[in-house]
């Protein structure tokens, strides 16, 4: 089967879509299908591997593990600065992407990772002139976010995506989504629910795993008799993660429990002003740990957290949970209790979830678990046989492949 993805992050950006998507590629590329992945080129704002093939070309075409990746150049940014320049831009990216898919072969199925929303009319109209098959993998649902956080607020602006979004769902052949709640989502806006497939955002387990708990992490910070409670990720207002301090500050005497913050952002600076001024002795502040290192903040810990705002779509499952789950980690949430995220926390009975922003909530749940070690163990073995079980790359990324070759009827 020949499959052009449309993907806006790939390597060497480092970002959670240029790691699905290469995940994906690469299996789909040794599964015997013919790939071609269309995305755009890396920028100086990008996050980027600067040992990545690409580097040594910088070539608009090359090979990636065998894979066929097309670079779109960025030529439009600079309309973001000018009143009504987003909306021009959207439309300059959209006919870029357009142009540069149509003129490469014909593929049988076209896969559009979205957002950005521009990708999916492209990816279309892509799909109609090769006469191939429109697949949307749809991750954040835009631009609900943007308008609910108040990133959007002209009016013409919000009914172009609005009009790009209904467009992308209506003319998809197929759609993925990572979540239940997102299918509701769909199904809510009369999209037909037979048309829509639930496959989560994978890991490889076999990497992910639990690991010895008193690592170098616990003997660097001294803390190898202690009741450790972390938290890895942004440091953003989406994360909420003042939330974690002001449970520490209510736990502040039992000397036993100490709470691990790690990652950067802009919320960084009020957790220290917060930590300063109750003189917090049981907080420490660690900055983004990557690889190997991330995976020991995970291991090193005795429970994991999950905060995240009241505003953020119920339908949100950050990624971080599926990491704590293949660590074997019991895990609290501070979240939207009728989301995603807190269901599946409750279907896999590996934690507990209280109400977001909750610091009182957050705080007893801790204490509850500190007192009840042997509970942990128990919570951390579901973790993983859940996380193996629905989040493990091979189970869903054989969903994936099953779910294109269905969509086009190939038979590879």
């Amino acid at each position: 089967m020949k499959i052009l993805i449309i993907v806006h992050s790939f390597p060497p950006k480092i970002n959670s879509a240029a790691r699905l998507y290469s995940e994906l590629s690469k299996f789909l590329r040794e599964r015997g299908h013919d790939v071609t992945v269309l995305t755009s080129r890396p920028t100086e704002e990008d996050v980027v591997d600067r040992l990545d093939e690409y580097y040594k070309t910088r070539r608009g075409r090359l090979f990636w593990n065998g894979i066929r990746v097309i670079r779109v150049p960025p030529h439009f940014n600079f309309f973001s600065r000018i009143i009504g320049g987003k909306v021009v831009r959207f439309a300059l990216s959209c006919l870029n992407f357009i142009i540069w898919g149509i003129f490469t072969k014909r593929h049988d199925v076209v896969l559009v990772y979205s957002p950005p929303l521009f990708l999916g009319v492209a990816g279309y109209f892509i799909s109609k002139v090769k006469k191939s098959y429109y697949v949307l993998n749809l991750q954040d649902i835009h631009p609900k976010v943007l308008i609910d956080a108040g990133i959007i607020q002209s009016p013409l602006l919000k009914r172009i995506l609005l009009s790009m979004e209904t467009f992308n769902y209506s003319n998809a052949s197929s759609i993925i989504v990572y979540s239940e709640g997102n299918k509701k989502y769909l199904v809510d806006k009369h999209i037909n629910k037979d048309k829509i497939a639930v496959i989560p955002n994978w890991i490889d387990t076999n990497l992910v795993q639990p690991a010895e708990k008193m690592n170098a992490l616990r003997r660097e910070l001294d803390l190898e008799n202690k009741f450790v409670v972390t938290y890895a990720g942004s440091l953003t207002p989406a994360q909420q993660p003042e939330i974690i301090v002001k449970a520490a500050i209510l736990l502040k005497d039992y000397n036993e429990i100490r709470f691990c913050i790690v990652g950067d952002g802009p919320s960084k600076p009020e957790l220290h002003k917060l930590i300063a001024d109750y003189k917090l002795i049981n907080v420490c502040l660690l900055p983004v740990q990557a690889g190997k290192k991330y995976l020991d903040v995970l291991n090193a810990s005795d429970v994991c957290l999950l905060p995240l705002s009241k505003d953020i779509p119920p339908q949100t499952v950050p990624g971080k949970l599926a990491d704590i789950m293949a660590c074997g980690k019991p895990v609290i949430s501070s979240v939207d209790l009728t989301g995603d995220a807190a269901k599946i926390i409750e279907e896999a009975a590996c934690g507990y979830n209280v109400s977001a922003g909750d610091a009182l909530g957050l705080s007893n749940t801790i204490l509850e678990m500190y007192n009840n070690r042997d509970g942990l163990k128990v919570m951390g073995d579901n973790a993983r046989q859940f996380a193996i079980r629905v989040f493990s790359q091979d189970v869903c990324l054989k969903n994936f492949e099953r779910l294109l070759v269905s969509v086009s009827g190939h038979l590879g």
